[in-house]
């Protein structure tokens, strides 16, 4: 009995270990992707900004500084919506990962405490 207690011990130590090891790759992952946008928001920004500095030397009026700065702020708008969309897809797909970890952690927990019953029923 106390054998067979030693040895499913050690086999949820792994598994935990195992989901943990998936959880930390997950959690990577997401993290380099989310990082990416970040720093695809700031060159949005850093191109945005210097281009409207470029438009104040060249405008010949007011009204082309109006012009040009309008079509930078809907530039500016679009490009950052695009990287917006890309945001809530990674959300749902990280999610979605999230949740499968969870489900298979919820199933492998049912499996060895059914185990560890009927292990402990056998040997009463």
């Amino acid at each position: 009995m106390q054998k067979e207690m030693i040895e499913m011990f050690g086999k949820n130590s792994e598994t935990a270990m195992e989901a943990a090891k998936k959880l930390g790759e997950l959690n990577l992952r997401t993290m380099d992707r989310l990082l990416a946008q970040q720093t695809e928001l700031a060159n949005i920004y850093m191109d945005i900004t210097a281009r409207s500095l470029d438009l104040f030397g060249k405008a010949k009026g007011i009204q082309d500084l109006v012009n040009g700065q309008a079509e930078l702020s809907r530039e500016c708008g679009e490009r950052c919506m695009s990287i917006m969309r890309k945001g809530l897809s990674l959300a749902n797909e990280s999610g979605a990962e999230y949740g499968t970890l969870v489900k298979e952690g919820v199933m492998t927990a049912q499996e060895q405490i059914s185990n560890a019953a009927n292990t402990l029923k056998a040997a009463a």
